[in-house]
């Protein structure tokens, strides 16, 4: 297996390690692909201030100091996509630095824990993301969330209104679009948590 593409949580993919800057990404590109430009979020805090000035006479002061804490962490937020051979990866940053890394099913050669992700059946690779996490996954809409480990899944599982899990199988129209995303940490939003159940795989 090649260690270029080794699923490691808490670091990266490979070379594509959490902390790169942007340059050194780039010098990647012979292994991940060519970098596209930088999507910056940086207009956001103009953007809400904007808001604040117009609107914020019908705002309280809890909810403006929520919209600019919001904003700032948005206003630290980059997204990137390299692409080889029509194939992309989809790159986060905060604060300058690599922070997430989104790979697809089309690219077979990611592997984790001895096992290619994306040959496995998605139960499979639940189990064996679940038991790297030491607990139960959490779960809503396409999205499997293993905080411990800092990874999600989407397109392994569709999660009903009424909170039901199901693993999706080869014959599923949305399993070819399968991926995997790591982050330096898990992605936690407070407003977001009761959107998810607890569901386990083994």
């Amino acid at each position: 297996m090649n260690a270029d593409w080794l699923i490691s949580p808490h670091h990266g993919i490979g070379r594509l390690a959490f902390g790169l800057s942007p340059e050194a990404v780039a010098a990647l590109a012979s292994l991940y692909g060519e970098p596209g430009p930088l999507m910056s979020q940086a207009h956001v805090a103009d953007d809400v201030e904007a808001v604040i000035a117009q609107q914020g006479a019908s705002m309280s002061e809890e909810t403006i100091a929520a919209v600019r804490r919001a904003a700032r962490e948005l206003a630290n937020f980059a997204t990137q996509t390299l692409t080889k051979g029509q194939i992309p990866i989809l790159l986060e940053y905060r604060d300058g630095r690599l922070d997430g890394v989104t790979v697809e099913a089309r690219h077979k050669q990611a592997h984790y824990d001895g096992q290619f992700v994306f040959a496995l059946g998605a139960r499979e690779v639940l189990a064996l993301f679940e038991r790297a996490n030491g607990a139960p996954g959490r779960y809503r809409s396409s999205e499997a969330a293993f905080d411990n480990i800092a990874v999600s899944l989407f397109n392994f599982t569709a999660t009903s209104p009424r909170g039901e899990v199901r693993a999706l199988a080869e014959a599923d129209a949305d399993f070819r679009d399968r991926s995997v995303t790591l982050r330096r940490q898990p992605y936690r939003p407070a407003d977001e948590l009761d959107q998810f159940v607890t569901f386990s795989f083994n």
